[in-house]
């Protein structure tokens, strides 16, 4: 699939899965800064550095979870297991992994309209978790879980598009007929 505009929205796929990653990037290093600031505190200074189980959870875990999953599904690093179609025909094994990419498109698109719905009215209420030393503001980190969900799900129908057009140039003995684009 060589379409300007396909090709076009995978260098957009590409940019945003490694600036989320990036990003995740920058919360595993905060996460390791919280936890050693909380333990120093506690052990050099002898007072518990407030909050910082909280901020891990609620921000730090959860930004490191789902912010780098475009990029990896980019560049096709999800865990596959090939156990039961390892023998079937070209043309069976695309249709199968056409129709299980589409099945995950679905799946990816109905959970990124939940969590933005969920982020948007933990936005309005100006959601917060009360923490031992007061009150944490919870509701950006709601954001990440549609961001992260939703740059996946773009990728997939990436893969979706490309798969389409792959399995419309397999004939049934498993040929490729006709080149690409």
């Amino acid at each position: 699939m060589n379409t300007q505009l396909y090709q076009a929205c995978t260098r957009i796929d590409l940019a945003l899965g490694r600036g989320l990653c990036l990003l995740a990037s920058l919360f595993v290093i905060a996460m390791m800064l919280h936890i050693v600031a909380g333990i120093f505190s506690r052990h050099a200074l002898g007072e518990p550095l407030g909050g910082v189980t909280e901020i891990v959870s609620v921000y730090d875990m959860v930004a490191v979870t789902f912010l780098p999953l475009a990029y990896v599904t980019h560049q096709k690093a999800h865990i596959s297991v090939e156990l039961f179609t390892r023998s079937l025909t070209v043309f069976w094994l695309k249709v199968i992994d056409t129709v299980a990419v589409l099945f995950v498109v679905v799946l990816s698109s109905w959970v990124t309209m939940e969590t933005a719905i969920a982020a948007l009215e933990s936005f309005q209420i100006s959601e917060v978790w009360e923490s031992g030393d007061g009150f944490l503001s919870v509701w950006i980190s709601r954001l990440f879980l549609p961001l992260g969900i939703g740059a996946m799900t773009f990728s997939w129908i990436l893969e979706a598009v490309r798969r389409i057009d792959e399995l419309s140039r397999v004939n049934s003995r498993g040929m490729i007929v006709g080149k690409e684009h």
